[in-house]
């Protein structure tokens, strides 16, 4: 701010020397002041919260010394942030860890992604497993139960997936504001309440592969699009990030979508349903690899030759086998189950007294089919995510 208020000053003594003597200030001195004066205004304006563009750099150009010396921090970084020491309690600890439903391969990963981080925690030696079934009320009523074992003194913090990014809200945020530690994982809850939302972006998840679709199209054809569940946020991220980048292309065409709940049954019947109806099709856009590895099947099943039809999904194990056996032109995009490892070293910061990131919030990775044989894995099963450090015999023993 004193940096605009001392260029603005500036501004006005060029202004005047112009107006009074024009040939002591060269108007090309004056115009690059004039801009200097409007990109701090656009900066400042961003900090505020009054530009939709926030302040940004590039990774691939800035160093860390010229954004250092720019001042290219986020100024907002605080806003409702845990402060120094605010969380400390003292060691060992124990946790609260609370999943939103389980039984599909990437929630068991998951788990055992949090499951062996703890273990090799040395100031978390004990933690609490509620899972909440699919079930909004169970969830909430999980929070509770932590929530009272917090205020008895029996629980140091509390790590949740949230099921529903309204239902929760009240609960979050009554938790937050009596003091207890609660960091979100995997899903968004739509709150500031909370110290820290740990994931990946599940809007780029979508665009990503939806514009890499587009884009092998040429732009123009008839695309079937398989979702998720109804009103999950992953699902309303993904989906929402595909349907606004096909919307874009107005020779695109939706011709079939549905809700498969990231069932390989349901996908499978609905995929038949719709070449029933629609027998020429020219792409598949799915938010769930399990749904994919059910729909190649299905071809399959129909006679149909797989290669010959785009496919884009995300990286489940046999989706890469399947595409590389029928040599399918693909796309992966990877929700890493890994997020919950993160927020257990997250919440080991904040319960030792250091500030945390708000938002420990990443773009989606992802990959084409010319590097599948680079990630996929033979020796795992199929049901997997590539994307996470386990061991294939580990991933073999979850799976079992």
């Amino acid at each position: 701010m004193k940096r605009l208020f001392l260029s603005m000053i500036a501004l006005g003594l060029f202004a005047l020397a112009v107006t009074s003597c024009g040939s002591k200030v060269s108007e090309a001195d004056f115009k690059a002041l004039q801009a200097e004066n409007a990109t701090l205004k656009e900066q400042v304006a961003a900090v505020e919260g009054k530009s939709g563009k926030p302040v940004r750099y590039d990774l691939n150009v800035d160093t860390a010394y010229s954004i250092a010396m720019k001042g290219g921090a986020w100024l907002d970084w605080w806003n409702n942030s845990p402060k120094i020491r605010e969380y400390t309690a003292e060691p060992p600890y124990k946790i609260g860890f609370i999943t939103s439903w389980r039984g599909n391969p990437w929630q068991e990963v998951c788990i055992a992604e949090f499951e062996r981080e703890v273990k090799r925690s040395t100031l978390i030696t004990d933690y609490i497993h509620m899972d909440s079934a699919s079930d909004v009320d169970t969830q909430i009523a999980n929070l509770e139960g932590m929530f009272t074992m917090w205020k008895k003194g029996e629980l140091d913090g509390i790590i949740v997936d949230p099921l529903d990014p309204m239902a929760l809200k009240d609960t979050i945020e009554k938790i937050y504001d009596a003091g207890c530690p609660i960091m979100l994982f995997n899903d968004s809850a739509d709150t500031t309440k909370y110290n820290c939302f740990m994931g990946n972006d599940p809007y780029s998840f979508g665009t990503l592969s939806a514009e890499w679709l587009a884009e092998q199209m040429n732009y123009k054809g008839k695309v079937f699009f398989f979702r998720g569940l109804k009103g999950y946020p992953i699902d309303e991220g993904r989906s929402g990030g595909g349907l606004d980048v096909f919307n874009k292309y107005p020779d695109i065409e939706i011709t079939a979508i549905e809700y498969c709940d990231w069932s390989a049954d349901k996908a499978k019947s609905k995929f038949m349903d719709m070449y029933t109806a629609h027998p020429e099709f020219d792409a598949v856009y799915s938010v769930g690899g399990q749904m994919s590895l059910a729909i190649i099947d299905a071809m399959v099943e129909l006679g149909l030759n797989p290669g010959d039809y785009l496919h884009a999904s995300e990286d489940q194990n046999g989706f890469l086998q399947k595409c590389l056996e029928y040599d399918i032109t693909a796309y992966a995009s990877a929700h890493p189950s890994i997020n919950s490892a993160i927020a257990v070293k997250l919440m080991e910061m904040l319960l030792q007294g250091y500030p945390v990131p708000r938002m420990y919030f990443y773009p989606t990775p992802g990959f084409s089919s010319d590097e599948f044989e680079k990630y996929v894995r033979y020796d795992a099963p199929q049901g997997v995510f590539v994307f996470t450090p386990l061991s294939d015999e580990t991933l073999n023993k979850i799976i079992r």
